[in-house]
């Protein structure tokens, strides 16, 4: 249905709304090379956790264990001590969206959902994806830089231990 209302819009000239991605913009992210995943060392607790509850945890979002989006709880009802355990055992699931991947493939990052949505490729995914769509990247309102991302990157690389 989004293709068709893209193609009309095109047809007639005008400019297509501002979620619809460029026909060429889907590309798989790359992690660039001689990026060493295995250091510095990253902890679930320390380091994920202050990402998830800083960008994903929102009461719109991820942050309300009863009717989260996608029904993915990221933290956020508990303020700055969401329960890391119960967000752990959430990442371990296969993602509702894709049920063909997890959203965390420990020591995969390649093969991990949560990467694909926060690289913004979760497009080159769409065929398996429920509905033919993987909807949108995250955070929803906008990627997260490079450097932000590969704390979650590398704690999947390192096997993406409850530490």
């Amino acid at each position: 249905m989004k293709a068709l209302a893209l193609a009309v819009l095109a047809a007639c000239g005008m400019a297509p709304p501002s979620w619809a991605p460029d026909a060429g913009d889907c590309a798989l992210y790359e992690v660039p090379s001689g990026t060493d995943l295995t250091a510095p060392a990253v902890a679930f607790k320390a380091d994920v956790m202050p990402v998830l509850t800083a960008h994903c945890s929102s009461s719109i979002c991820h942050g309300i264990s009863n009717g989260a989006k996608g029904d993915l709880f990221l933290g956020g009802e508990l303020q700055h001590g969401a329960d890391s355990a119960n967000v752990f055992t959430n990442l371990a699931a296969t993602a509702e969206q894709n049920p063909k991947m997890p959203y965390v493939k420990p020591s995969d990052p390649a093969n991990s959902y949560v990467m694909h949505k926060l690289d913004s490729d979760q497009c080159m995914f769409d065929t398996a994806c429920t509905g033919g769509d993987c909807q949108h990247a995250m955070p929803f309102d906008g990627t997260l830089p490079v450097e932000t991302r590969d704390i979650v990157r590398r704690w999947i690389a390192q096997g993406a231990p409850n530490d």
